[in-house]
């Protein structure tokens, strides 16, 4: 038996349908406009960039967290150390911090 594999996009599309609840045409429009202003790039495959994953999941925790905001507290219970929160939390202090360090290092020199 053949499994078929699903491409990057393919997944995205069918997670944004579940999560906002759109139908294929709308996450299609959705995707395309993501790809336009270069928050996700896709290959030739249809699979998704380093860049794009950290920006898609950039984008999809703050839609979280002013939508649903009980669900990382489920996540953190369900698979503590290793969950998204607990990555989105540890890439977005990184993100702060570096951002930071450059203006000061910006300003003393």
């Amino acid at each position: 038996m053949q499994k078929e594999e699903q491409s990057s996009r393919q997944i995205v599309m069918c997670h944004l349908m579940a999560i906002m609840g759109i139908n294929i045409e709308k996450a299609t429009q959705l995707i395309a406009e993501m790809e336009e202003s270069g928050l996700i790039q896709f290959d030739e495959l249809g699979n998704v960039g380093l860049i794009g994953f950290l920006a898609f999941t950039e984008v999809y925790g703050i839609y979280l967290f002013f939508t649903e905001r009980y669900l990382y507290v489920e996540d953190l219970a369900t698979n503590g150390i290793l969950s998204f929160t607990t990555f989105y939390i540890i890439f977005n202090l990184l993100l702060v911090f570096g951002l930071v360090r450059k203006v000061v290092r910006s300003r003393i020199t």
